[in-house]
């Protein structure tokens, strides 16, 4: 029987596995030391313990008088919650284990290497049998810092309390806490310490790999210490320094096999005085807080700056390393504290290095000019204590080790939040029954409140001093400016919905599809998640109901895409491109939709325009940059397109009789290019294969209107031209026929959706969703005009033609088809609008071609109105941005607008507010930098204490711990994952075995979200971490790994933790990537920094201010279309386009030879297109080359076409091809035209040369290494 020793106070000890030890009456408790208990704390203990059967285990008689009262008091609290217990039912589910447990908590380590950190836990505690019932509701927020709390002690210490001991399992305590270890003076870490996570997946990088400083033995850290800056009011400072030491005695708690006590390492608290320092320039003389351990000391440097004192403080641990219990010269968990002795706030913000602030970098300083670094950490982080009336100033400085910071939610206020916003409405459904004449009095208060507002920041720069704006008068007032600005725009939109009564009816339609696709989301989710529901059930004001950014960023572009001729979509540089700021998780995809909605209805009330009918055609492009997101966002929009689509059905005198359709035009690696290859991809898939390399049509796994299950091998019918109309259809999976998408509602058409590329082009969907790399494909394809309203034929049973897509004229009858004629038609409309979302990644080597095909696609987007050059509205969208003035006009030709503007706070723009931490929990971020440790060491513990943690908080809270129960971890390259799975597979796996029985979770499930999963994967993946984590561990994602990948775009709402492997490369992917978690509810994300790479280790170091301002931190995007080397890769691709694509003359294979001859006028529009779009963009000193470069082309065009038969591509007929495909060797560059708009530039392998050989480089080789 073992004697458990009970410490002073239960705060640190595991209370769950003592009561699994009373129940199995394994232990007995000693009650001698303890001088305070709660009584949650005993309910916890004694819940389940039959108390007759093992009373004399519970050592009543060891007890204070004041203890047993507690006791008698807990004892009968707890027959009042048997007795309610049998009537009501638990407070949460949990998950129930009926194993019955032999196995103490022992941590088990893997198989390692002498010198490898033995990671164990405590002995002698017992396992317990199952959960404890959860006595009373407790907020994710609490749990969330349960979990934070189990995983510092677990990696800092102590566990076991100030005065812990730990098991005699453990004989080397530097290895038992991970962090916040001090080693004595010239202790080297071992070369393995510092490798790599290294894989056998060279090569597989998604992003460059970042190089250590070093790979070289090093000094186990010794110090700490901070740098910070004090007024020179200030006198003297208080410094405190305080840490641990472990030493060597006979254990108080543990016994050995022959019952007498086990030698154990005790933690002994050391330091904790503090000593007044003199402000005075010069060294700081060492100071030894504590006697026991004279050669730990304090010391430092106090430099007189020109506005304060500057001050550097080091905390030493100067001591030998004794040859034998070395563990006694190593020092845990110190802290190092500095404050003025009268607790005033002296400290100031540290001065900044000297750089030329451009307009953007001022705004931004104004934004965050309450966002103040006080201190910098050598070795350590620093946390500083604000003034609470000043927070430019801090009364206190301290050193953690897991630093920590709460990122506030930036949220739209709602209408109760703002008294003038009385009157708005914002339900849907309200604005969609609505007669026209009403809509103004609905909306007006949203303007009246946004101009109460900017006059009060108006009143708050008059008077800068009373709001720290001193020095940003003239900032401010631009900022100000451009709300104005906004505000016109948005009463510009109001008006518009008075006066013209087809803004008005497309109006009503917008908000009634986006009433019909929010509440159907949320249906279908809910019943994808197993939820009894009805769609009654999330018809309320609350699911309908526009957010105030939303409303207003769609009034102010109502204008734009109601009238053509709106300067918005002039051909000057001056048109307008608007902007959508808003944080990841704010609500920005609605907002577009919204617009999409609204777009889809007005062309097809204003009917034809111009000659160019808005009945048909491509009304929006969405673009997105990669896969994954293209995908999730096409599931989103699919719920727009199925509202739209109900509607129209129920109208078609108005809507028209084409359907509103969805179209997904991505590469042939997610779906396919024809309707046969669609019937090959659905045949494998029915049979359970999947080719290698080939698309999927799997890309919606449950109907986005109802949520019933979408089965590929019963739900997806091909067509093919041979048997009827060659199309792909994909039906609802709904086997009683009540969805009105099933095969029994819509036998002909199925879910409103297009996957495959050739069905695209002949049925033009009112919204096609693209990545932009597919717009590489524009000179390879003439079909492709299409998309932008250039048709020259129509058949009733295929759909639209153009020279370049085959097909007969006439069509026998074949199955229940009629025989058909195809007949002329003119050119349609082309699109009205163009989405760019996540813009910041239209940056470096892949925005600069984008910038550059962008002139083809705005030409081809572009017509005559009234004999004005209209082009297409554009809206683009990102939460991370800097330059963005630069950046849209490099890209699209048109100024920006930034909407919301962001007036003269980073708390308060009017349509978006960050909430204080009091009302709301934000975003957690937390650090650990584990000097000395290698990184593969590190981030093991790390994953290993969160895993077990949050399973251990499963059972206590049950399904409450949901969000924290898969963890995704970011790298920042393939191979740094590839390394980890390995690790997990091995390492981390192994070590939880010894849990398997306590956890009940045996080998972590483990999935990745990178480019090597296969197309029809992903949806089937995300479909699996939207389940809640399952009760019975089924079907369960432990960890999931993961790239830049999963850094946009993903919406998982129960995703609540994430470890990050490294910093990322860039300040706008960490944010991004950190926001795929705690979307709806607290998350956690912790940094694991490689303490050998100098970036990481300076993030660590200034923690808490790069988070506080961290968006300030967002690096400036650079995009350069007519840069030399991007017209070297682009320039012919953008000629072959302009010149192929602008009519359906010459857009077929074979005219490549035909055009040179007779279409001079058409090479003349396109040379001064694209001239004139350099020159707006870059300014005329390019214009000499790139009319140089195009007459190189044109003659070497002119040339083929005079020596051979010339097709645009070569089509296996033995033609001359004019573009040639990129290869590497390619001898002749002038027409290669990339693919991909990421093939920038081709590998380049170097070769070591002996430098001593006699060796010449011929011209011809010295051109190839340039």
């Amino acid at each position: 029987m073992q004697i458990v020793q009970l410490p002073p106070q239960l705060d640190a000890v595991d209370l769950v596995a003592l009561n699994a030890g009373l129940r199995r009456g394994e232990i007995t408790l000693n009650w001698e030391a303890v001088t305070e208990v709660t009584q949650p704390q005993l309910l916890t203990l004694l819940r389940g313990v039959h108390l007759d059967e093992v009373s004399e285990l519970i050592g009543e008689e060891s007890m204070s008088p004041a203890v047993q009262q507690a006791l008698a008091s807990a004892l009968d609290r707890l027959e009042e919650l048997e007795d309610e217990d049998e009537d009501a039912e638990p407070t949460v589910r949990k998950p129930m284990l009926q194993a019955t447990y032999d196995t103490p908590e022992v941590w088990q380590p893997a198989p390692e290497p002498e010198e490898e950190f033995d990671f164990q836990e405590e002995d002698g505690i017992v396992l317990p049998q199952r959960p404890p019932e959860v006595l009373e509701p407790v907020s994710q927020k609490q749990i969330r810092d349960d979990l934070i709390e189990h995983v510092m002690r677990d990696l800092l210490g102590p566990r076991g309390g100030p005065e812990e001991e730990i098991p005699p399992s453990e004989t080397r305590v530097r290895e038992y806490y991970l962090v916040g270890v001090l080693a004595p003076d010239n202790v080297q870490s071992l070369p393995e310490e510092i490798d790599e996570l290294d894989s056998a997946e060279e090569g597989a990088d998604e992003g460059a790999e970042e190089k250590d400083a070093s790979q070289t033995p090093t000094l186990m850290p010794s110090s700490i210490g901070m740098s910070f800056c004090v007024d020179f009011a200030a006198r003297s400072l208080l410094i405190t320094a305080r840490w641990a030491q472990y030493t060597r005695i006979q254990s108080e708690t543990y016994t050995q096999k022959d019952g007498s006590p086990a030698m154990v390492w005790k933690r002994q608290p050391r330091g904790g005085t503090s000593k007044l320092l003199p402000l005075r320039e010069g060294q700081i003389d060492p100071w030894v807080p504590d006697p026991e351990q004279p050669n730990v000391y304090v010391k430092g440097l106090v430099r007189r700056g020109e506005y304060n004192w500057t001050v550097t403080l080091y905390l030493v641990n100067g001591q030998e390393e004794p040859k034998k219990l070395r563990d006694r010269a190593w020092i845990f968990q110190p802290e190092l504290i500095v404050e003025e002795p009268e607790h005033r706030p002296f400290f100031q913000q540290r001065k900044q290095p000297n750089t030329r602030e451009t307009d953007d970098m001022k705004a931004m300083s104004m934004l965050y000019r309450d966002k103040v670094s006080f201190a910098i950490g050598h070795g350590v982080s620093v946390h500083a204590e604000t003034d609470k009336l000043d927070p430019t100033c801090a009364i206190k400085l301290s050193t953690t080790f897991i630093p920590r910071y709460e990122v506030a939610q930036t949220e739209a206020p709602g209408v109760d939040e703002l008294p003038a916003l009385q009157g708005l409405v914002l339900d849907m459904q309200k604005l969609a029954e609505a007669q026209p004449e009403e809509l103004p009095q609905m909306l007006e208060p949203l303007c009246w409140a946004y101009e109460r507002w900017i006059k009060e920041q108006e009143d708050r720069v008059a008077n800068p001093g009373l709001h720290r704006l001193s020095g940003f008068e003239d900032v401010a007032s631009n900022a100000l400016k451009q709300c104005r600005m906004t505000l016109e725009r948005i009463r510009e939109g109001v008006a518009l919905l008075g006066t013209d009564a087809d803004a008005a009816k497309a109006f009503a339609f917008m908000n009634k599809a986006m009433w019909l696709q929010r509440i159907h989301t949320l249906y279908s989710e809910a019943r994808r998640q197993g939820k009894e529901c009805q769609l009654i059930d999330f018809n309320i004001e609350q699911n309908r109901s526009w957010r105030i950014f939303q409303l207003a960023f769609i009034l102010l572009n109502l204008p734009a895409l109601s009238n053509p001729e709106h300067p918005d979509r002039s051909e000057s540089p001056e048109a307008i491109a608007d902007l959508l700021w808003f944080p990841t998780g704010g609500g920005k995809t609605e907002a577009y939709l919204g617009l999409t909605a609204y777009t889809l209805a007005i062309r097809r009330l204003q009917g034809e325009v111009a000659g160019r009918s808005g009945l048909d055609g491509v009304a929006v492009i969405m673009r997105y940059t990669l896969r994954l997101l293209t995908l999730q966002q096409f599931q989103r929009a699919a719920g727009l397109i199925c509202a739209c689509e109900v509607i129209r059905r129920t109208e078609p005198e108005t809507w028209g009789e084409t359907p509103f359709r969805l179209g997904l035009w991505v590469g042939n690696h997610s779906t396919p290019n024809t309707t046969e290859e669609s019937a090959r991809i659905c045949t494998d898939e029915k049979s359970g294969s999947y080719p290698s390399g080939s698309g999927s049509l799997e890309q919606l796994t449950h109907c986005p209107w109802c949520g019933c299950q979408i089965q590929p091998r019963v739900n997806i019918e091909v067509e093919t031209f041979a048997k009827g109309r060659g199309r792909t259809l994909i039906y609802c999976g709904d086997e009683t026929g009540r969805c009105i998408f099933s095969k029994r509602q819509a036998p002909q058409e199925g879910l409103p959706v297009l996957l495959v590329d050739e069905e695209i082009y002949r049925l033009l969907p009112a919204l096609l969703i693209a990545t932009v790399d597919k717009f590489a494909m524009l000179p390879h394809n003439g079909a492709t005009q299409m998309l932008f309203g250039q048709v020259d034929k129509r058949c009733p049973r295929h759909g639209f033609r153009s020279p370049d897509l085959k097909d007969d004229d006439k069509h026998r009858k074949a199955k229940d088809y009629p025989a058909v004629e195809s007949e002329w038609h003119a050119p349609l409309r082309p699109p009205d609008l163009i989405i760019q979302d996540e813009l910041h990644l239209i940056s470096g080597p892949l925005g600069t071609l984008v910038g550059l095909y962008e002139t083809a696609v705005d030409a081809l987007s572009t017509w005559e109105v009234n004999g004005k050059k209209v082009r297409p509205k554009v809206v683009a969208a990102t939460a991370t941005i800097r330059r963005a003035d630069y950046q849209v006009q490099s890209l699209f030709m048109r100024k920006v607008q930034v909407f919301p503007p962001q007036g003269i706070d980073s708390k308060d723009n009017f349509f978006a507010r960050q909430r204080p931490l009091e009302e709301k929990y934000g975003r957690l971020y937390m650090g650990v930098c584990a000097n000395g440790r290698r990184m593969k060491a590190a981030l093991i513990r790390v994953y290993l204490a969160f895993l077990i943690a949050a399973h251990r908080l499963f059972l206590k809270y049950g399904e409450a711990a949901d969000p924290w129960l898969t963890l995704v971890g970011y790298f920042n390259s393939m191979r740094e994952l590839g390394g980890m799975r390995r690790l997990i597979d091995d390492d981390v796996s192994t070590r939880l075995r010894s849990y398997s029985k306590e956890l009940g979770m045996g080998r972590p499930v483990v999935e990745e979200m990178t480019s090597r999963r296969h197309s029809s994967d992903i949806p089937k993946l995300l479909a699996k971490i939207e389940k809640p984590y399952p009760l019975d561990g089924k079907g369960r994602v432990d960890v999931l790994l993961a790239t830049n990948m999963i850094s946009v775009g993903v919406d998982v709402k129960r995703l609540g933790l994430m470890v990050v492997g490294g910093q990322p490369k860039t300040t706008s992917e960490y944010i991004q990537a950190t926001s795929r978690v705690g979307r709806s509810t607290p998350g956690l994300v912790c940094v694991v920094y490689n303490w050998t790479r100098p970036r990481d280790l300076s993030h660590f170091e200034q923690f808490e201010h790069y988070h506080a301002t961290f968006y300030q931190q967002v690096e400036a995007t650079s995009v350069t279309p007519f840069a030399p080397r991007a017209l070297d890769r682009g320039l012919a691709a953008l000629l072959i386009s302009l010149v192929r694509l602008s009519g359906t003359e010459y857009s077929e294979n074979g005219k490549a030879a035909t055009v040179i001859e007779e279409g001079d006028a058409l090479f003349q529009r396109a040379i001064e297109t694209i001239v004139r779009r350099a020159n707006a963009v870059e300014n005329s000193s390019v214009e000499e080359r790139i009319r140089h470069d195009l007459d190189v082309l044109q003659r070497y065009w002119r040339k083929l076409a005079h020596h051979s038969v010339l097709d645009y591509s070569l089509k296996r007929d033995g033609k001359q091809a004019l573009i040639k495909m990129p290869k590497p060797g390619e001898t002749d560059p002038l027409f290669v035209c990339p693919t991909s708009l990421r093939s920038v530039e081709p590998n380049v392998h170097l070769k070591m040369l002996d430098l001593t050989e006699d060796m010449t480089l011929t011209g011809q080789e010295g051109e190839s290494a340039e």
